[in-house]
């Protein structure tokens, strides 16, 4: 996943000096950890950012314990692997916006609080809500993990309408074209 999430940030890197001339950039708050910060705040408020790996080691045992069951590797890679300010791309007709992993809250937080939504739209399951997304013209869709079974999914709550991305994170990441 660490290598996936790299290859990712210098497509975005690349996308970014090619289309704006900049590094990636996000809007600048003070929540950002400044280790990822490669520069001041420009005029209009935004930050360019670089990505860095999670060194610290990461003990998952209380959380599985206390959702009563073990995280999928591939959702521990991806929580664990590295410090992202914005993680976006294209993939096919979808445009996927997954949440950051920018070091404001530790990884085992950011997992119980993304099954914790997953919950509000699928009680009882195991899927976690990572993200948002647009299919076509539809931007009323969300990006959920099913940790039971690896799918990784796009799905509508309003109108209960689904869009399977994929049975793997990495895959899909690594198939995303980089936008900001």
């Amino acid at each position: 996943m660490r290598d996936v999430l790299k290859r990712y940030y210098e497509r975005l890197a690349h996308y970014a000096e090619k289309t704006f001339g900049t590094a990636p950039t996000v809007p600048w708050s003070e929540e950002l950890d400044g280790a990822l910060l490669i520069s001041e705040p420009d005029e209009d408020g935004e930050v360019a950012w670089t990505i860095a790996d999670r060194t610290e080691p990461v003990d998952w045992r209380p959380l599985e314990k206390s959702l009563g069951f073990a995280l999928a590797p591939e959702l521990k890679e991806y929580y664990g692997s590295c410090f992202l300010l914005s993680l976006r791309g294209k993939f096919g007709n979808t445009l996927l916006d997954f949440y950051p992993m920018d070091g404001t809250r530790p990884v085992t937080e950011l997992a119980r609080l993304a099954y914790e939504d997953g919950q509000h739209v699928f009680p009882g399951s195991q899927i976690f809500l990572i993200g948002w997304a647009m299919v076509g013209e539809d931007d009323g869709y969300f990006i959920f993990f099913d940790n039971g079974s690896g799918k990784l999914f796009c799905h509508d709550p309003e109108t209960g309408k689904q869009v399977l991305l994929s049975y793997s994170i990495a895959g899909t990441i690594d198939a995303m074209e980089a936008r900001m």
